[in-house]
């Protein structure tokens, strides 16, 4: 079973793997997450056509591409790429040390660690409101 995992683990799905034209489409059909990405388009694009354009462009699944490689250990098993893209994306590492450590997955560690600053700042965001409707 141990070599199993490891020969599952050595090539984990790659993030240009997982956002598939499909995940897209549902990424795109909730409204909040919709408008949440348009704020990040220059103001000239903020349109549905720009947006799918954008997410569905080549560049992106080369980034995307690019982004695994870097998350994945290097042939002598150094995880430097790793704790590097989490300190660039300012990610709490410990949120993944769960994937990692039972799966050795570094793909599933970052996303863990991406949902974790989601909902860090989700809760922070209703603090906020809270506290104003406080006052």
């Amino acid at each position: 079973a141990g070599l199993q995992n490891q020969q599952a683990s050595a090539n984990p799905p790659g993030l240009h793997d997982i956002v598939t034209p499909d995940a897209i489409s549902e990424l795109l059909a909730n409204e909040e997450v919709k408008n949440r990405l348009m704020q990040e388009l220059p103001e000239e694009q903020r349109s549905m056509e720009h947006l799918e354009e954008n997410l569905r462009s080549p560049q992106v699944q080369q980034t995307l591409r690019s982004l695994t490689s870097a998350l994945i250990p290097d042939d002598n098993g150094s995880m430097d790429g790793y704790h590097s893209v989490l300190a660039n994306f300012q990610l709490d590492a410990a949120a993944g040390q769960q994937a990692l450590t039972e799966t050795n997955n570094p793909i599933q560690a970052f996303l863990d660690c991406v949902l974790a600053s989601v909902e860090k700042e989700q809760k922070e965001g209703e603090s906020k409101d809270e506290e104003m409707k406080e006052d």
